[in-house]
């Protein structure tokens, strides 16, 4: 059965959410890697973040709600999570990437599967195709310790 679009509204901007607490842990993971090839790619990966959250936040107002606009308790709390993996290394900060890489795919997945109409489930399947992409490349980070193969930015 067809979502209403009260639950639609509500869908959306929970994924919204996940993309703004994204945001916040990129922010930090982005300040504590130096790794040229490394800080790069999340970067890049921080804008699918901002592209997910313009496009589902146009569907919102189209369907005539209001966008959540900032991030919530959970956010706060993988955000300070990152940072302080930053601390610790690369390494970490990279694991801890995975992990909400991990909880934002799961995320993603759900919603992939619900009823939307077919324009907004084209969206938010194609933000779920970008999460994957995340994921599967900081696994592979990990796995070929990227970190410790190329030049370092200061």
């Amino acid at each position: 059965m067809a979502l209403s679009i009260d639950r639609q509204m509500e869908e959306l901007n929970d994924l919204i959410r996940f993309d703004r607490d994204a945001i916040g842990a990129y922010d930090e993971a982005i300040q504590a890697i130096h790794h040229t090839e490394l800080r790069d790619r999340l970067v890049h990966f921080r804008g699918d973040h901002e592209r997910h959250i313009t496009e589902l936040s146009a569907v919102v107002l189209r369907l005539g709600g209001q966008p959540v606009d900032r991030p919530d308790f959970k956010g706060a709390v993988r955000k300070t999570l990152t940072k302080i993996a930053g601390l610790v290394g690369t390494e970490t900060v990279l694991r801890a990437m995975k992990s909400n890489e991990e909880l934002i795919n799961r995320t993603y997945s759900r919603h992939a599967a619900m009823d939307f109409p077919r324009d907004v489930l084209d969206l938010v399947q194609r933000n779920f195709q970008d999460e994957q992409h995340h994921l599967a490349w900081i696994d592979q980070a990990l796995r070929t310790r990227l970190w410790e193969q190329a030049p370092v930015h200061p």
